[in-house]
């Protein structure tokens, strides 16, 4: 697949993502909807006796003797238990799957390693307690310039670029401990990142990474579980924020 069609393929899975992402919103209001009481609050001082008010998702700010709020505490619990656990099982099994498959030793991810972040931004990160920021920079190097990072794999770097254009950029990081046959010379020392790498199937992979296939097979389920956790975490911070006003 050319440079071209992995973009215009990367531009098809933003799509489709919107289309999931706005299914899986309608299903968390449908699900949040069905778990609302039936009930006339007859208590609440801010309202008449004859109040017939009905919040229309559990993120409205009510008054704290509304009974409805028990709704709310609900919906929270759900998403902070049931809805949270499934995601992480889900999660799971697409991480198990990525045991079919192997490293084709390309050295992609070793030669070319990016970020959105600068490398000072990264040690910031580090001092801050973020732990990949930590193994990053515990590990890999900044280039120089991006020419010195774009002679490495052309192809892969032109695609990183042309993917980030429209954003803040990237930057491009090597491992010093890569050896000329593109195996590790301190394997048995590598931090968690490159142990577990790759956990994600959403990045970009390179043309010759033998974990393509695997994110060939778990493409959309990954789309639809990254979406559940982006809204499941727009939620339970809206609805907590509604709880404690």
């Amino acid at each position: 697949m050319s440079n071209e069609n992995l973009i215009q393929n990367e531009e098809k899975k933003k799509s489709i993502y919107r289309e999931i992402f706005v299914k899986i919103n309608e299903a968390f209001i449908a699900r949040f909807n069905s778990q609302k009481p039936h009930i006339s609050c007859k208590k609440c001082s801010i309202y008449s006796q004859n109040c017939k008010y009905k919040p229309q998702n559990p993120t409205e700010k009510l008054p704290s003797e509304c009974l409805f709020r028990f709704w709310q505490e609900n919906c929270l619990h759900k998403l902070e238990t049931d809805i949270s656990q499934s995601i992480l099982i889900k999660i799971q099994e697409i991480n198990e799957l990525r045991n079919k498959y192997s490293c084709n030793k390309c050295a992609a991810c070793c030669r070319l390693a990016s970020s959105e972040f600068s490398f000072e931004q990264l040690k910031q990160r580090a001092e801050n307690g973020d732990i990949f920021a930590k193994q990053f920079t515990s590990v890999f190097v900044p280039y120089e310039n991006k020419e010195d990072a774009r002679q490495y794999y052309p192809e892969f770097f032109d695609l990183l670029e042309a993917k980030y254009k429209n954003d803040n950029g990237i930057f491009f990081y090597h491992c010093p401990k890569l050896g000329n046959d593109n195996l590790c010379t301190d394997y048995e020392n590598r931090p968690d990142i490159c142990r577990d790498f790759p956990n994600n199937p959403l990045v970009i992979f390179p043309k010759g990474c033998g974990y393509r296939k695997w994110q060939d097979e778990v493409d959309i389920l990954a789309l639809t579980l990254h979406a559940m956790v982006e809204i499941t975490e727009f939620y339970k911070t809206k609805i907590q924020e509604a709880l404690n006003d």
